[in-house]
């Protein structure tokens, strides 16, 4: 656990980069279900990355279900950044490199 510490750290010390501040300011929404502990995972980990985001749960909301129909309708979690990035599932690493975490 040292290792992740120490990386953690790293992150609180750097400004972010510009590309990290334009999708900061880009809407984040996610789609989720009640039912889905992978939806919860998501809220998680967005929740620890520092990322605001809109929470919609399709299986509550019918316009949210039929927004997340349009997009995909397949699976949740599905996070969609303004109206070009998408992530489909729980995928903590995809999410990481989208908020400029991993591998930029």
């Amino acid at each position: 656990m040292r290792g992740i510490g120490t990386i953690d750290w790293l992150y609180r010390q750097n400004t972010p980069s510009l590309a990290l501040l334009i999708q900061m300011d880009t809407k984040a929404v996610l789609y989720g279900s009640d039912e889905s502990k992978d939806s919860t995972a998501m809220v998680e980990l967005l929740n620890d990355l520092g990322i605001q985001f809109e929470y919609r749960l399709v299986n509550r909301d019918p316009a949210a279900m039929r927004e997340w129909e349009q997009l995909d309708g397949e699976s949740v979690p599905l996070l969609r950044m303004g109206h070009h990035s998408i992530v489909r599932g729980f995928d903590r690493i995809k999410v990481q490199q989208m908020f400029g975490w991993v591998g930029c």
